[in-house]
C-alpha cells in the first residue's frame, strides 16, 4: 500500500508535518487513556460497586501490559520501524477501548485496560525511535520536551473537558468514542509517516541479547534507571488515578472542583515538560547534562509529594501543580541514556528505562489501593489520611532511597571522569 507521503522529509517543516505531528497525536491519546480514571473513578465505583483495590487493579492493568511489552517493543521498533509497529498497536488499543465500553465486571475491565496499555505502549518509544533516526542527538532533549506537551494536552482533556463530556454521555460512551478516534490515529500514522531513513554509515546490527546485556549492565543505566523508574512510576500512579480520590476524601472537593484542579495541574504539567526541554537544551551550553536537570527537578518533585502524602495542606492546590510540573522530569532519562548508545538500538535503550517506569506505575497504582483497603477494609470511598499515608508513603520512601543512590553514583561518576581527564592531559 502506497504512503500518502512517499518523499523523504528534507527540512524541519516537513519533519514537523510528516513525523512529529502524527506521533504527537498518538502520544496525546496514550496520555488521555492513562489519565481518564482519575475523573472516572467515582462513576466506575458507583456503577460497578468496586473498592479501592479493584479500582487500582483495573486502572493499573494499563501499566502492566505497557511495561511488559517494552523489551519486545524495542526490538520490534529497531527491526520494523515506528510507523508499521505503532499503526498495528493502535488497532489493539482501539479494540481494548471498545471492550472497556462494554465491560460489566472487574475482570472484563482489567482485560480491556490491559489491551489499551499494550496498544499504546509504543506511542512514546516509537516517537523517540523516529526522532533518534531523523534528528541530531544533541537536539533530542528539546524535541522530547516539546513532544511531551502532546501528552500534557491529553491529560488536560482528561480533566475538566472529560467531566463536561460526562454531562452528555457516560463513561461507556467516552471509551467508545476514544476507540473510534484511536483507529483513525493508527491510520494517520500508517499513511503519513515515511519509512525509516536509510544511511550508508548505519551501525552494524548486534545480537538482541548482546544489546540488552550491554544496556542493563552499564553504569549509566543503573545510575539513571532506578530513580527515573520509581519517580516516573509513582507520578503516573498518583496523577493517573489516586489524585482524584485524594482530592475528594482528604481535600473535600466536589467532582467539578476536582476536575478543575486536575485541569490546572495538567496545564502546568504541559508547560513544565516543554520548559524542561528548553532549559535542558540551554544548559547543554554549560555542560549540564539532561540527567543533571532530571536530578534537580526530581528533588523538587519530592517536596509536594511529601506534603500530599501526609495531608499537610489538604486545601492547597499548589502541591498538585508542582507535582504535575515535575512529574515528567524522569523522561529526561531517555535523552540522557540514549546518548550513551548507538542509534541502531536507541529504542531498546529507551525501553529499558520505560520498562522500569511503567512496571513501577502498575505496582504503585495497584499497591496503593491494596494498602488502603488493608488499612480501612470494607470501604469503597471516603478513605482517611492514614490510608493514603500508608499507600503513598511506601513509594515516597523508595523514591528518597533511589534519589540518595543517584546522588552517590553521580559523585562517583564525576570523580571518575576527572581522573580520566587528568590522565589524558598528562599523556
Amino acid at each position: 500500500m502506497k504512503l500518502i507521503n512517499s518523499k523523504i522529509p528534507e527540512n524541519n517543516t516537513q519533519k514537523l508535518i510528516f513525523i512529529f505531528l502524527p506521533f504527537a497525536c498518538g502520544y496525546f491519546l496514550s496520555y488521555l487513556y492513562r489519565s481518564t480514571n482519575a475523573v472516572l473513578a467515582p462513576y466506575l465505583s458507583n456503577d460497578l460497586s468496586i473498592n479501592a483495590e479493584q479500582l487500582g487493579l483495573i486502572t493499573s492493568a494499563y501499566f502492566l501490559t505497557f511495561g511488559l511489552f517494552q523489551l519486545p517493543l524495542g526490538v520490534l521498533l529497531d527491526k520494523f520501524g515506528a510507523r508499521r509497529v505503532q499503526s498495528v498497536l493502535f488497532l489493539v488499543a482501539a479494540t481494548g477501548a471498545i471492550l472497556f465500553s462494554l465491560g460489566n465486571d472487574v475482570w472484563s475491565l482489567v482485560i480491556a485496560r490491559g489491551l489499551i496499555g499494550l496498544g499504546v505502549s509504543g506511542a512514546l518509544m516509537g516517537a523517540f525511535k523516529a526522532f533518534a533516526v531523523w534528528y541530531p542527538k544533541e537536539r533530542l532533549p528539546l524535541l522530547i520536551g516539546i513532544f511531551m506537551s502532546a501528552g500534557g494536552m491529553g491529560a488536560i482533556v482528561a480533566s475538566t473537558p472529560l467531566e463536561m463530556a460526562l454531562q452528555i454521555t457516560d463513561w461507556r460512551g467516552v471509551y467508545l468514542f476514544l476507540g473510534i478516534i484511536t483507529i483513525f490515529t493508527g491510520a494517520l500514522i500508517f499513511f503519513i509517516v515515511p519509512e525509516k531513513q536509510e544511511t550508508s554509515n548505519q551501525e552494524k546490527p548486534l545480537p538482541i541479547l548482546k544489546v540488552l546485556k550491554h544496556i542493563y549492565t552499564s553504569y549509566a543505566f543503573w545510575r539513571i534507571g532506578p530513580l527515573s523508574g520509581i519517580a516516573g512510576g509513582t507520578g503516573l500512579a498518583i496523577l493517573g488515578l489516586w489524585a482524584g480520590p485524594w482530592l475528594s476524601d482528604i481535600g473535600k472537593f466536589n467532582k467539578v472542583e476536582i476536575a478543575n484542579i486536575l485541569f490546572i495541574s495538567t496545564i502546568m504539567m504541559t508547560i513544565g515538560t516543554t520548559s524542561l526541554g528548553v532549559i535542558t537544551d540551554y544548559l547543554r551550553k554549560f555542560n549540564i547534562s539532561p540527567v543533571g536537570v532530571m536530578g534537580g527537578a526530581l528533588f523538587v518533585f519530592i517536596i509536594p509529594l511529601t506534603i500530599i502524602t501526609f495531608g499537610l495542606m489538604p486545601k492547597a492546590i499548589w502541591p498538585w501543580v508542582v507535582l504535575s510540573i515535575t512529574s515528567l522530569a524522569a523522561t529526561l532519562a531517555y535523552a540522557g541514556l540514549s546518548q550513551h548508545f548507538p542509534t541502531s538500538y536507541a529504542a531498546r535503550a529507551s525501553t529499558a528505562i520505560n520498562l522500569i517506569c511503567f512496571l513501577m506505575a502498575f505496582v504503585a497504582q495497584y499497591t496503593i489501593g491494596f494498602i488502603m483497603q488493608i488499612v480501612e477494609p470494607g470501604k469503597q470511598s471516603g478513605y482517611s489520611i492514614k490510608a493514603y499515608q500508608a499507600g503513598f508513603g511506601l513509594f515516597l520512601g523508595l523514591l528518597i532511597i533511589c534519589f540518595i543512590i543517584f546522588i552517590l553514583m553521580s559523585i562517583i561518576e564525576i570523580r571518575r571522569k576527572k581522573i580520566f581527564d587528568s590522565k589524558d592531559n598528562n599523556v
